[in-house]
């Protein structure tokens, strides 16, 4: 098996992993460390959390800044707990 990714790697490569574009090998490098790690865990999440509310509501990719406006938003309610 490949070397272990970092978290900057699985941050890149989460929508390669989240579209189903990731050959086999690279999804079990990515799904590893995500397994293994917390905050990549997180960030899984939300990515998720992002796509399911733009299927409800849009039916369409949202676009750049209103990704980082909802991201934001997610990382303040989550630490707020």
């Amino acid at each position: 098996m490949p070397d272990m990714a970092d978290c900057g790697d699985v941050y890149e490569s989460l929508f390669e992993l989240l579209d189903g574009e990731a050959t086999p090998e690279r999804r079990a490098v990515l799904r590893a460390h995500i397994e293994a790690c917390p905050g990549c865990f997180t960030q899984l999440g939300i990515e998720e959390e992002i796509r399911e509310l733009m299927r409800r509501c849009c039916c369409a990719h949202a676009p750049v800044t209103l990704r980082q406006k909802i991201i934001l938003r997610l990382r303040v309610e989550r630490y707020r707990g």
